[in-house]
């Protein structure tokens, strides 16, 4: 089975990735955790390598392609990225969203800097990205169309939203 699993920065897909790969052993394939392996590789910030990303589209199109190479060597795998949606051929593609104000303050708290830096570092970091991906793809991320599943991770924490996806695999595989 594959799964993709969607959402801004900060919406949660990391946790709920973890959690759907411990209960089900599916392996991850994490497209942020890529990006910022790139970013660390340049010594640049999340900021300013994705305003070099802004301009230089070989950057998502190397981290896609191998996201959909590395989605067809296991058996059961979670595909974690903003496009992975619409990128990836999937059994259950997942979009979590959470207001900007939530994703902010989990940032926060998760890199230890104030939440108003949080907040400004994330609005700049979601433009960019609208940008690239509509100028490189031709795809809005407003546009969740593709997706089968929609949750607010505002309103259930990561246990919560956990439980809401294991019950939508769980439809899955009686099918």
């Amino acid at each position: 089975m594959i799964i993709t699993l969607s959402g801004q920065p900060g919406s949660g897909k990391t946790s709920v990735a973890k959690e759907i790969a411990e209960k089900y052993g599916f392996v991850i394939i994490s497209a942020g955790e890529q990006f910022r392996k790139l970013a660390a590789e340049r010594g640049m910030s999340l900021e300013d390598f994705g305003s070099l990303a802004e301009k230089d589209k070989s950057i998502d199109l190397a981290i896609d392609q191998r996201q959909k190479e590395l989605s067809t060597k296991y058996p059961n795998v979670i595909v974690e990225g903003r496009l992975a949606g619409w990128t990836i051929d999937a059994d259950l593609k997942i979009w979590l969203k959470t207001p900007l104000r939530v994703r902010a303050e989990r940032i926060a708290k998760r890199e230890e800097i104030p939440v108003h830096r949080a907040f400004d570092e994330t609005e700049t970091r979601q433009k960019c990205e609208i940008l690239r991906y509509r100028t490189f793809y031709e795809i809005d991320l407003n546009d969740l169309s593709c997706y089968d599943l929609i949750i607010d991770t505002s309103k259930w924490d990561v246990r919560g939203v956990s439980n809401i996806v294991f019950k939508a695999v769980e439809e899955l595989k009686r099918q």
